[in-house]
Parts: C-alpha cells; sequence; structure tokens
C-alpha cells in the first residue's frame, strides 16, 4: 500500500494537544504514528500502532526501526500485531485510557474484487466494521480523549450519527478537495466522548468547520495544504522562498 495524501491529512491535522497516550488504528505502513512521534515529545507521549494484516505489521516495524526515532521502541512507539477488538480486550491498563486514537479506516465494502489478499484486508471492511470502530474505541480512550478519522466525503454525515449512538460528539471537521472545482472528496472529522460536552446544547455553529483544498493545479499545492503539512514533506525544505 502506497503512502496516500489520507495518511499525511490525519497524521498532520489531528490534535496532540494534551495527549499522552496515542494509538494508531489499523497502522499501515505505521505513516501515520511516525508523523505524531515526529509531532510530540519522546518524554511526553506514548505511542501505539496496530494493525490486523501481518504484512502491515512487519512493514510498521521496519519503517519505525529506520525513522529518526528508533530510540522510542518499543518502549514509546509500539507495534502490534493485533485486531482493534483484540487489543481493546486485553486486560492491561496500558490498552485504556487512551487520550487520542486516529484512524484511517477501511473504505469499501465487502465484495469488491481484490487479487491480494492483504489489500483486500487493509481497504474493505470485513475486519473492522463502523460499528467495532467506535465501539472498541470507545472502550479504550480516557474520559477525555479524543478520536479522529479521515473518510471519503460519502460518508460523513452516517458516520457522525452513528458516532453519535456510540457516545462521541463531533467537535471538528475539515471537509477537503482535491482541487478549487472539483467535488469534496474526503472529511476529516475530530469526536470527543459526549460527556465532555453538553450534547442538549451541541449545534453545527459550536463545532469547528473548515474546507481544505489540496491543490491549485496538479502539483501545484495550496498555501493552506503546505502550511498544514510542511514538516513532513522534503520539497518543502528544499527550497528557500517558502
Amino acid at each position: 500500500m502506497k503512502i496516500g495524501t489520507d495518511g499525511v491529512l490525519l497524521g498532520a491535522w489531528a490534535s496532540i494537544r494534551k495527549a499522552k497516550k496515542i494509538l494508531d488504528i489499523g497502522t499501515g505502513c505505521g505513516i501515520v504514528a511516525l508523523m505524531l512521534a515526529q509531532r510530540t515529545a519522546a518524554d511526553e507521549s506514548q505511542i501505539s500502532a496496530i494493525d490486523i494484516e501481518s504484512g502491515a505489521a512487519t512493514d510498521a516495524v521496519q519503517n519505525f526501526s529506520a525513522s529518526p526515532w528508533p530510540m522510542r521502541l518499543p518502549g514509546h512507539i509500539e507495534e502490534v500485531h493485533l485486531s482493534l477488538k483484540q487489543f481493546a480486550s486485553q486486560e492491561s491498563t496500558s490498552c485504556s485510557g487512551f487520550d487520542l486514537a486516529v484512524c484511517n479506516p477501511p473504505y469499501f465494502n465487502a465484495g469488491d474484487q481484490y487479487s491480494d489478499a492483504s489489500r483486500e484486508t487493509a481497504r474493505t471492511l470485513v475486519s473492522l466494521s463502523r460499528d467495532d470502530l467506535f465501539e472498541d474505541t470507545k472502550s479504550i480512550l480516557s474520559d477525555s480523549g479524543r478520536f479522529c478519522l479521515v473518510l471519503p466525503f460519502e460518508q460523513a454525515e452516517s458516520t457522525i450519527s452513528l458516532a453519535r449512538e456510540f457516545g462521541f460528539c463531533l467537535c471538528k471537521r475539515t471537509d477537503v478537495r482535491s482541487t478549487p472545482n472539483s467535488r469534496l472528496k474526503r472529511v476529516l472529522l475530530e469526536f470527543v466522548l459526549s460527556q465532555m460536552k453538553d450534547s442538549s446544547q451541541m449545534n453545527d455553529s459550536q463545532i469547528e468547520s473548515t474546507e481544505l483544498v489540496v491543490e491549485k493545479a496538479r502539483h501545484q499545492y495550496t498555501k493552506e495544504y503546505a502550511s498544514l503539512t510542511r514538516e513532513f514533506h522534503l520539497r518543502y525544505h528544499e527550497r528557500t522562498d517558502g
């Protein structure tokens, strides 16, 4: 699986405020976990990353070890070859009380055809239903924990409704377009547990809502996207004019 814009957006966008324990669900090659490691201090944050697919877990371990933060393995960046449900069911204090969980989840429905079984696991809902995602994530979050997702735009409203059923409240949203005139393609969502908000008082005006355009034209990135992701792209550091 190649690194895509979705993971980069999530790793750069997710708020790390007061995030001492962080979990990357379905880490894949580990890109989001590594971005969060880059953004946080080793003595302040513990980052765990899990993936049900063994090949992805192996890739993540290799990438973590080759990163500028190998000394944070396994004490701070901890790769676990487990499903989210297995991880959440472990009777261990290390698997609860997370301040932040992030996920670039499977997008497509079961039944789509793939020639590669590991790619099917990574891209379909066979291994991680949305119900399980919210139920199990809720069980590992602290009372003040936050949950950040990147999704296809078309899944935004149904996901927000489902999250509400599991006791989550939307507090931040960014809709993403590839170019100024293209349709909305992705959405970034941040949820908190409902006890952190008086859900009876919540309305759309209280949700931090923005829109992000990635490119002005092919390979010409907007100032907003560059500002969000510049610490993770070499192209911004190879130029002297910003």
